[in-house]
C-alpha cells in the first residue's frame, strides 16, 4: 500500500507511519516552504528545487537511532541534517537515561558536523534548521578542488573537520563547485561524475564499528571500494540506490570496544576480523 504525501511522490505505509510515529512531519511542512529549501545544486543548475524525499529520511534516521550512533560527518547539508539531528537527539535522551553509562572516548559527542560547498546553500538550509535541533548540528564551509589519488583523477575539500566520526554520510559535493583541472580535464564537463578521495585520506584513523552511507554516487562508492586498504564490508543497495562501507575489525582498545559493545552488541563483536 502506497500513499501520496507530497508533489505526487507516493510511499509505502511503513515508511509513512514510522515518519508520523517519530513526529518527523512538524520538521517538513508540505507547502512551498518545503520545495524552496529542498535539494537543488545537483547535477545541473535547477530552475526548480527536489522535493524531500521521505523514504531516504526514514531510512537515515532509522539506521542512526538502531546503531546508536554518536558522531556524524556529513558532506552535503540539507533535510538529512534535520533528520540525523533527531535522531542523534532521540539518542542522547536515551543515553541520559542509563543508570551506569560505558566508559567511550569520543570529544563530538551527539553532534552533527555538516561540511557543504556552497555558501547560498547553507544560508538556506541553516533557516530550516528548528531551534531544538541547532545545538546538535554545527555547519562548515569549505571550497573544492580538483587533485589526484595515486594519480587518479578525484577531488578534495580544502578543509575537513578534525573529528572521529562513527556514521558518516556522503551526499556532496556537487559538481558544480569543483574548481580547477588536471591535464585538461575538470568538472565544467557536467558529465563527470563527482568523485571525492577524502574518505581515503581519513581511512587510517577510522575506528572500527565506522559506517559510511553513499547516497547515490555510485561510481565514487567504487572508487573509494577499490582504494580503501582496510577490512571494510561493502553492499551496494540497488533498490534503494545507496552503497555502505562498515569497518568491521576487532576493536583496538576498551573504549573503541565499550562503544561497539553499547552501540552495534556482541554480534558485531563475534563478526569482527582480526587485523
Amino acid at each position: 500500500m502506497t500513499t501520496e504525501i507530497s508533489y505526487g511522490q507516493k510511499y509505502p505505509k511503513e515508511i509513512l507511519n514510522y515518519f508520523f510515529k517519530e513526529k518527523l512531519d512538524k520538521f517538513f511542512p508540505f507547502d512551498n516552504r518545503t520545495k524552496q529549501y529542498s535539494a537543488y545544486h545537483g547535477v545541473k543548475k535547477n530552475s526548480e528545487p527536489y522535493p524531500a524525499e521521505i523514504d531516504d529520511l526514514v531510512r537515515l534516521h532509522k539506521l542512526i537511532r538502531k546503531r546508536k550512533v554518536f558522531s556524524i560527518l556529513e558532506f552535503g547539508v540539507g533535510y538529512s541534517t534535520i533528520v540525523m539531528a533527531d535522531a542523534i537527539r532521540k539518542n542522547e535522551l536515551e543515553y541520559k537515561k542509563l543508570k551506569s553509562k560505558p566508559e567511550i572516548r569520543n570529544s563530538n559527542k551527539f553532534k552533527i558536523i555538516s561540511l557543504d560547498s556552497s555558501k547560498a546553500w547553507i544560508a538556506k538550509a541553516s533557516k530550516l534548521i528548528p531551534r531544538q535541533l541547532k545545538k546538535y548540528i554545527d555547519i562548515k564551509f569549505s571550497e573544492v578542488y580538483v587533485d589526484t589519488f595515486n594519480d587518479r583523477f578525484c577531488h578534495f575539500y580544502k578543509k575537513l573537520p578534525d573529528i572521529i566520526p562513527d556514521f558518516i554520510y556522503v551526499d556532496g559535493p556537487s559538481n558544480l563547485h569543483v574548481k580547477g583541472s588536471k591535464n585538461g580535464l575538470s568538472y565544467k564537463n557536467l558529465d563527470r561524475t563527482v568523485m571525492m578521495a577524502d574518505l581515503l585520506l581519513m581511512e587510517p584513523t577510522f575506528l572500527p564499528g565506522t559506517l559510511i552511507l553513499f547516497d547515490g554516487r555510485t561510481n565514487n562508492a567504487r572508487f573509494i571500494k577499490n582504494n580503501f586498504q582496510r577490512k571494510f564490508k561493502h553492499k551496494f543497495h540497488s533498490e534503494y540506490d545507496i552503497s555502505t562501507f562498515e569497518l568491521i575489525e576487532e576493536p583496538i582498545g576498551k573504549y573503541n570496544y565499550n562503544q561497539i559493545h553499547y552501540c552495534l552488541g556482541k554480534k558485531f563483536l563475534k563478526n569482527t576480523i582480526k587485523v
